[in-house]
């Protein structure tokens, strides 16, 4: 059967559908790089904020109305609103989160045998050089705002050695960076039956696999520890941490349920510039949670400015029916949260555009990934361990190759322009 992917949501999202690509063709079907030649579509859907729920039907509809194919709805959308799910699709396609593992037997087998992967498979516009692994799922946290206790339960971890031979497969397929994803990434491993750390995952792959680069997905600010902290001792991890703050006020964030006060959050800002002063560190704020005042406000941004972030991501509170924090009293007028989205976006962009031009002159590592033509030459574009896109004219095939080039000037989105130097250019 030939069947097309595709996704709303997070890296996690994107981790599901790269295994489940893998997975489809090992069983002998086609994963399709354009929707039109499918057979079957598969949607990965989400629903962390009423903007996502929305684009998750969009995205059905769209299929719906624009292909001849059936479609396939998975995801945390599908698990919370299952019933309009099915109203979009047929019921049997609708695939809550706790059978996503099923959908390859879902689809059923059209060939008596399998193949071998030689590569990873092509997902069209959701194609990356990089490879998303998904290590963890579910979260036992219980912030106030967020639907995916719901969507996908309590965290459950997958076992070390299944993690360490998809990474192995990966590196076969010629994978050179792996992302490690999860709801709650810092929790893997404290329900396996022998309690282990996130920590101990990253040092096994590093031990066990020869994958170039390493690097985490979005890690919440009481599950950096010191046997975490360790891992950047090793070269292959790359030097960026995504660690949401959500936001700078201590009352805010209580009646978010996060367990972390802002001095705790700076007090782990330490701890990782300590550990290695090159990670660069990113991270997430909500503006206009129920109550919040513009005193908290500006305690957020004051946070910001002193914590040295390299950029972040803003988003407008958003209530999900379900939570408790759409219950809340004090709900914020639009207006106002639009105004306090745009200031934060400024500073997070001024953020990372400072910190791009501090990178003015140094050799940088990319993992170049995609290439455009420019006349002659190609236009290549990449990402450093530290997380800064970059570009590059050249005649070489850079596609996902890893290389040092230096850093010539820096566009007015923080990217980096490099080029190679002839002493410094080298194939990592």
């Amino acid at each position: 059967m030939k069947v097309f992917l595709d996704m709303v949501g997070c890296r996690l999202n994107q981790a599901e559908i790269e295994k489940l690509s893998l997975d489809l063709v090992r069983e002998g079907h086609e994963v399709c790089t354009d929707p039109v030649d499918a057979e079957l579509i598969v949607v990965n859907t989400c629903c962390v904020t009423a903007k996502a729920a929305a684009d998750s039907r969009k995205m059905v509809r769209h299929y719906r109305r624009e292909t001849s194919a059936q479609v396939l709805v998975t995801g945390c959308w599908t698990s919370v609103f299952g019933q309009e799910a099915s109203a979009l699709t047929l019921p049997e396609l609708v695939v809550p989160n706790q059978l996503k593992g099923e959908i390859p037997d879902l689809i059923g087998r059209n060939f008596v045998a399998g193949r071998d992967v030689q590569r990873k498979p092509e997902l069209g516009h959701r194609s990356r050089t990089r490879a998303f692994v998904k290590v963890q799922d579910g979260c036992n946290n219980r912030c106030s705002y967020c639907l995916t206790r719901v969507a996908r339960g309590a965290s459950t971890s997958v076992p070390q050695d299944e993690v360490i031979a998809r990474v192995q497969d990966l590196c076969q397929m010629g994978v050179k960076e792996i992302v490690l994803t999860g709801v709650q990434l810092g929790s893997w491993g404290r329900d396996l039956e022998r309690k282990q750390d996130l920590g101990i995952l990253i040092k096994s792959i590093l031990e066990e696999t020869d994958i170039p680069r390493v690097r985490l997905s979005s890690i919440e600010p009481w599950d950096v520890n010191g046997e975490l902290l360790e891992c950047w001792q090793n070269p292959r991890v790359c030097r960026h941490l995504h660690i949401p703050l959500q936001s700078g006020s201590d009352g805010v964030l209580q009646s978010m349920r996060r367990p972390c006060s802002p001095v705790a959050f700076l007090r782990v800002l330490d701890a990782v510039q300590q550990a290695d002063p090159l990670i660069s560190v990113t991270t997430d704020i909500i503006v206009g949670f129920p109550g919040e005042t513009e005193s908290d406000f500006d305690q957020t941004l004051a946070l910001v400015r002193q914590a040295g972030f390299s950029g972040g991501h803003v988003f407008r509170f958003s209530p999900m029916p379900g939570t408790a924090a759409a219950e809340l009293p004090g709900q914020v007028p639009s207006l106002v949260k639009d105004e306090r989205a745009k200031v934060l976006a400024l500073e997070f962009a001024q953020a990372k555009l400072a910190y791009g031009r501090s990178k003015i002159g140094q050799d940088v590592e990319v993992l170049w990934e995609t290439g455009k033509p420019v006349g002659q030459t190609t236009r290549y574009s990449g990402l450093t361990s530290d997380e800064l896109r970059a570009s590059i004219l050249s005649g070489a095939h850079l596609q996902n190759t890893l290389t040092r080039a230096r850093v010539q000037s820096v566009d007015e989105q923080g990217g980096l322009l490099v080029t190679f130097d002839p002493l410094s250019k080298e194939q990592a």
